[in-house]
């Protein structure tokens, strides 16, 4: 009994310490938002792609207030958004992150007041700063573009923005460094490492596994280097596991060593480049099927009708498994895909011997491998 006693007391301590642990991230979003009602709703959304809000949460107004509750790691752009009548009346960013928010939202054109944490405050002093250096490349690139300058002064113009150019790239590059370690760091570095050079990457990634190992964009690149480095031609293929079209579990290991070469090809029903490869992937599996070609279609789609549909109609004779996550696919992960339509080719000994091979590059390796 007592024995009983003592693990169920332990079971309640470890119970209490993981919903400890979860609270570390715990938000609170309070505010206003002038020009709605009680009954309309707010939303938090997220940017995707090219000025996209997707909507990741919502709440209620009442009392002529809102609130948000939540739990987020690390640091992040988001957008308020309140709905009056079926129409925004008005969006506000902000940095989303742990502790308490309090916003004053605006109608219209007026200047909206987020009140944030720490990294808010880190955020909005960055930008001032990228600011003032934007400002001062106004000029040069008015007169670099004007076709009525003279091509002296356009190329003066252009030696200038070159210069701002890497003042603004150094001061990004100081500023995440200074204030590691920080989920503004971590954040500010996801969206300006495509600006640093190589060496300045691997620099700063170096002082972030040193200081802030544990911040969420840090990890997702060292997790796509990981990737990237094991899927380089050379090195043995990663197995995968997920459903096939009728619901059966499937791995890539089915299929490497059976055949000479297994073509893993990543696409999607909804993906306009993947449909236009695919009658160039048919021809491929057609010619040299029988020669020792397999192909396993790896599908991004998130709508299972939609992928079967697109199998029948795209005429795919091969394999194929999806986990149905879109974008967020273990395959993503595993090998490094960012883009599609692409593949890896893998011969017998489960080898990564090609990748990427799009249009008459896959039928000539195809044609020198299996003359």
């Amino acid at each position: 009994m007592k024995r009983l006693l003592f693990m169920t007391l332990s079971a309640v301590l470890m119970l209490l310490a993981a919903c400890t642990q979860k609270s570390e991230n715990a938000y609170t979003i309070t505010g206003t938002a002038d020009g709605t009602q009680d009954g309309d709703t707010v939303f938090i959304c997220e940017m995707q792609g090219f000025f996209n809000l997707i909507p990741t949460d919502t709440t209620i107004i009442k009392d002529g207030k809102f609130e948000f509750n939540g739990e987020f790691e690390g640091a992040a752009l988001r957008w308020l958004m309140p709905v009056h009548a079926g129409e925004p009346t008005t969006m506000a960013m902000f940095v989303l992150e742990k502790g308490d928010i309090k916003a004053a939202l605006i109608k219209g054109e007026g200047e909206s007041k987020i009140e944030g944490g720490p990294n808010g405050k880190l955020y909005d002093e960055f930008m001032e700063g990228t600011n003032e250096i934007g400002q001062q490349m106004d000029t040069p690139w008015r007169i670099s573009s004007d076709s009525t300058k003279t091509e002296a002064e356009r190329q003066a113009a252009e030696a200038k923005l070159d210069s701002l150019n890497k003042v603004m790239v150094a001061y990004q590059k100081k500023f995440i460094i200074d204030h590691v370690p920080s989920a503004a760091s971590d954040m500010l570095f996801g969206f300006c490492s495509f600006s640093f050079s190589d060496e300045e990457q691997e620099e700063i990634l170096k002082i972030f596994g040193e200081k802030q190992p544990d911040f969420p964009v840090y990890k997702r690149i060292m997790a796509e280097k990981k990737a990237a480095e094991a899927t380089e031609i050379g090195q043995t293929y990663t197995d995968m596991e997920m459903k096939t079209p009728s619901g059966k579990s499937m791995k890539l290991s089915e299929y490497v060593g059976k055949s000479k070469y297994v073509l893993i090809d990543f696409w999607a029903s909804w993906c306009g480049p993947c449909r236009a490869e695919m009658p160039t992937v048919v021809e491929a599996y057609t010619k040299y099927h029988d020669k020792g070609l397999e192909i396993v279609g790896v599908s991004l789609d998130e709508d299972k009708d939609a992928w079967v549909a697109a199998i029948a109609e795209l005429k795919m004779p091969w394999p194929q498994m999806s986990d149905l996550k879109g974008w967020e696919s273990d395959a993503c992960t595993t090998y490094h895909v960012q883009a599609i339509p692409a593949n890896v080719l893998v011969d017998e000994n489960g080898k990564i011997v090609a990748k990427d091979l799009r249009g008459e590059d896959l039928l000539n390796k195809m044609k020198e491998l299996l003359p």
